[in-house]
């Protein structure tokens, strides 16, 4: 019976050449990385070639530095093009490059270009399918939340703003091949006359939820000060919900550092992740997860958040590959026994 379904797939393979047996190819996924190791550990490994990802969350909550580090990554493992369709003019030369973006292969989109979300179907359908089918796409909408309604439309219709968000993703998704990745920030915002329940919302209808197959809401927990230069703030702790994935369970939080001036630190967070998973044990819960201190205790030693994060080579028991299963120990016994590292 296989062999009849070889010849069967081998006949069609010249029109359809995505065709394939399930059996005969191993399901593999290439990923982009995030650019923390905590999330990419949440999302089991990063972002994967071929899909959606909506990021959402309040301003200042890291939404543009996650997709600039991710497409940082692209074009450095890939060589991908970057296409950034800047409705929010976020895409900063000087910032875009010291987070590692070649800027010689990003195509940007200025607002006045794509004013409303018809101006940015056409503008990407008319690029993306100029681009060569064999290179990699990296293409990002920041954010969809900021497209201006459309001159026809005295009033906001967001039954017709709905619509055409819809066709903004079917418009794109025939170009989002296993070398494509479409990306896009989503604003948070308040809902009115509601009492109970979750307050908040995102804009765009219910368009990204459906064409979406990576959801990560992204909150802001604290700021983060420095007390020894008068109380400057320096920037926040991101709390990351990982909505929807198709990559692995969803529902998983991770929490890291957004730094302003500088970025989101690549093991930023990791400890939280590890005292969460039962590794480390915080001298102090409350005020460890309120964010007012950093001091856990592994092996029976008191250590900081940065001790271990930047010097993680000295314990490399703690460095794992993959999501690391809960830590099966007695409560207030964290960090007495050595995990076991994945392999491979």
């Amino acid at each position: 019976m296989s062999k009849d379904i070889s010849k069967f797939v081998k006949s069609l393979k010249k029109t359809y050449g995505s065709l394939r047996i399930a059996g005969d190819e191993e399901d593999t996924k290439e990923y982009i990385s995030t650019g923390n190791h905590a999330l990419n550990l949440a999302l089991e490994g990063g972002i994967a070639w071929g899909y959606v990802s909506e990021f959402a969350g309040l301003s200042g909550s890291g939404k543009t530095t996650i997709m600039l580090k991710m497409l940082a990554d692209a074009q450095n493992k890939y060589d991908a093009w970057g296409i950034w369709v800047d409705r929010e003019k976020s895409f900063h030369n000087d910032r875009a490059e010291f987070l590692g973006v070649d800027l010689k292969k990003v195509i940007v989109l200025d607002p006045v270009d794509v004013i409303t979300i018809p101006d940015a179907t056409q503008a990407l359908d008319d690029i993306l399918k100029t681009i060569p089918k064999d290179e990699y796409l990296f293409v990002v909408i920041d954010s969809i939340s900021a497209f201006a309604d459309t001159a026809k439309i005295d009033k906001a219709d967001m039954g017709k703003k709905a619509g055409q968000t819809h066709r903004l993703f079917r418009t794109i998704l025939p170009y989002i091949t296993k070398k494509g990745s479409l990306n896009f920030s989503n604003h948070v915002t308040y809902k009115l006359d509601v009492l109970y329940g979750d307050k908040t919302t995102t804009t765009g209808g219910e368009a990204p939820k459906y064409y979406s197959s990576y959801r990560l809401r992204l909150d802001d927990k604290r700021v983060i000060i420095d007390t020894k230069r008068n109380n400057e703030i320096l920037g926040n702790w991101i709390n990351a919900k990982i909505v929807k994935t198709r990559s692995g369970p969803s529902l998983r939080d991770v929490y890291f550092p957004h730094f302003y001036k500088e970025e989101i630190p690549f093991m930023g967070g990791y400890v939280r992740l590890l005292a969460d998973r039962n590794y480390v044990k915080p001298k102090n819960k409350k005020e460890f997860w309120s964010f007012s201190q950093t001091t856990v205790i592994y092996n029976d030693k008191q250590y900081t958040e940065a001790d271990i994060e930047n010097n993680i080579s000295k314990f490399p028991e703690l460095m794992f590959d993959k999501y690391p299963e809960w830590n099966e120990v007695e409560d207030g016994e964290a960090g007495d026994q050595e995990p076991e590292t994945d392999d491979s």
